[in-house]
C-alpha cells in the first residue's frame, strides 16, 4: 500500500480536475463516472485498509435504514397533503438506465473514496477535509452558479448549496462511525427516490430543507447516543437513552418551529418592515398573525389590526377604520397608527390573510435585512410612515 499520506494529495488532485472543467466549461453525461470511478479504482489499488466491523455496526445500520424509512413515510404522507408532481429526471426504461449508470454510480463511487479515506486516518482533520473537497466538487457540477439578482442568489444558496452541505456532512458522517452498508442504508434510498421514482412531492425549497435537516439531525443524535455508548464507555446505557429522548424531543421542537415559521399553522409570525404602525409595533418587530377563514372575517371590526395582501406582491399591516358595503360585499378601510391619511384602496374579504394577535420586539431584524438585500429596490405604493 502506497503510504497514506499520499490519499491528500489524490483527493486534492480530484478537486483540481473538476477545477478546472468547471473553468473550462466542460462537460459530458460520463464526466462523473470517469472521474470518480478512476479515483475510486486508485484508492481500491493503492490505498485499501482492511476495515475492523464490530457487531454494533450492525445495529447502526439497522437505526439509519428505520430513520431513513421514517422520513419517506413523512415525505410521501406530506404528498397527500401538498399533492405530487413530476420527477425532474426520465423515469422510462432507458431513462432510469442512464440515471443509473451516469447519475447514481458515480455517487456510489464518490462514497466508497469518501468511506476508505477516512478509513485510512479516523480522524476529525481527514473528515473534514473529504467533506470540504465533496462539496466544491458537487457545487462545481450543480446549478449552483445560475443567478443574477439577489434573490436568485438567495434561492441558489437554499435550494442548492445547503443541501449539498448538510447530505455531505451526514455521509461523512456516517462514513466515520459506521461500515458501507451504514452509509448505503441511508444514500441509496435517496438516490432511489431522487432518480427512479416518477412522481415526487410538490414541496417548496424551505420544506425540502428543513426534512433533509431534520433527517440528518436524527440520524445524528440517535447514532451518537444509543450507540456509539459503546465504542466511547462514557455514559450508562440508562443515561443514553435518556439523551435519546431529550434529542428526540429537541428535533421535534426544530422541525415544529420551522413549520410554525413556514406558516403551516393557524398562526403565523411576519417581520415588521416599516415604521407605519408606530407606536404599536415598528420596524424589526415580528407580529404574530392568526389566519382567518370567511366567517371570522366577518366579525372583523373597526380598530382591528389585519394582515393583507396588497398588489399581489406584498403583504401590508395596518389598522381598520372603517368598513361599509360595496356592491354587495363588505370591504375595508385601513390605515397605519403612524401615517397622515388612510390606505389609498379599500381592502376586499379575498385579500385578507389574517389578523395580528401580538407582536414579539426586534426579533424580525434577520427576515428584514433578508428582505432588504433580495428587493433592494422594491417600491411601496402604500403609506409606510417613513
Amino acid at each position: 500500500m502506497v503510504h497514506k499520506k499520499y490519499s491528500y494529495v489524490v483527493l486534492a488532485f480530484l478537486l483540481f480536475i473538476r477545477l478546472v472543467c468547471f473553468l473550462i466549461d466542460f462537460y459530458i453525461p460520463i464526466l462523473d463516472f470517469l472521474i470518480y470511478g478512476s479515483f475510486f479504482l486508485v484508492f481500491l489499488l493503492f490505498f485499501s485498509k482492511k476495515e475492523l466491523v464490530r457487531n454494533y455496526h450492525r445495529d447502526l445500520t439497522k437505526t439509519v435504514l428505520i430513520i431513513t424509512i421514517g422520513y419517506f413515510i413523512l415525505y410521501y404522507f406530506l404528498g397527500v397533503v401538498v399533492g405530487f408532481t413530476y420527477n425532474i429526471y426520465h423515469t422510462s426504461f432507458f431513462g432510469i438506465l442512464s440515471n443509473l449508470f451516469f447519475l447514481m454510480v458515480p455517487l456510489l463511487f464518490r462514497e466508497e473514496i469518501r468511506k476508505r479515506f477516512i478509513l485510512l486516518y479516523k480522524n476529525k482533520m481527514a473528515l473534514v477535509f473529504v467533506t470540504i473537497v465533496f462539496i466544491i466538487c458537487e457545487v462545481l457540477g450543480s446549478t449552483f452558479f445560475f443567478f443574477q439578482t439577489n434573490e436568485e442568489f438567495f434561492s441558489q444558496v437554499v435550494s442548492v448549496l445547503l443541501p449539498i452541505v448538510i447530505e455531505n456532512i451526514l455521509l461523512s458522517f456516517l462514513a466515520y462511525i459506521g461500515i458501507q452498508s451504514t452509509i448505503f442504508a441511508y444514500f441509496v434510498p435517496m438516490l432511489i427516490s431522487r432518480y427512479f421514482i416518477p412522481i415526487v412531492v410538490d414541496l417548496d425549497w424551505f420544506y425540502r430543507l428543513l426534512l433533509q435537516l431534520g433527517v440528518t439531525l436524527v440520524i445524528y443524535f440517535f447514532l451518537t447516543n444509543e450507540y456509539l455508548w459503546q465504542v466511547r464507555r462514557i455514559y450508562s446505557k440508562r443515561t443514553d437513552k435518556k439523551n435519546s429522548f431529550l434529542y428526540t424531543i429537541f428535533c421535534f421542537c426544530v422541525l415544529s418551529f420551522g413549520l410554525f415559521v413556514a406558516g403551516v399553522f393557524v398562526y403565523q409570525p411576519v417581520a415588521v418592515l416599516t415604521y407605519s404602525m408606530v407606536p404599536t409595533f415598528t420596524r424589526g418587530d415580528a407580529v404574530i398573525v392568526k389566519k382567518l377563514d370567511s366567517s371570522e372575517k366577518m366579525e372583523l371590526k373597526k380598530g382591528d389590526i389585519i394582515q393583507y395582501q396588497y398588489n399581489n406582491q406584498i403583504v401590508v399591516l395596518h389598522r381598520i377604520i372603517d368598513s361599509y358595503q360595496l356592491d354587495g360585499e363588505r370591504v375595508f378601510v385601513l390605515k397605519g397608527d403612524n401615517n397622515d391619511s388612510a390606505d389609498s384602496n379599500v381592502v376586499h374579504m379575498d385579500q385578507i390573510l389574517g389578523k395580528v394577535t401580538f407582536f414579539i420586539p426586534k426579533i424580525g431584524y434577520p427576515s428584514v435585512w433578508l428582505s432588504e438585500f433580495l428587493y433592494p429596490d422594491r417600491e411601496v405604493e402604500v403609506e409606510v410612515g417613513r
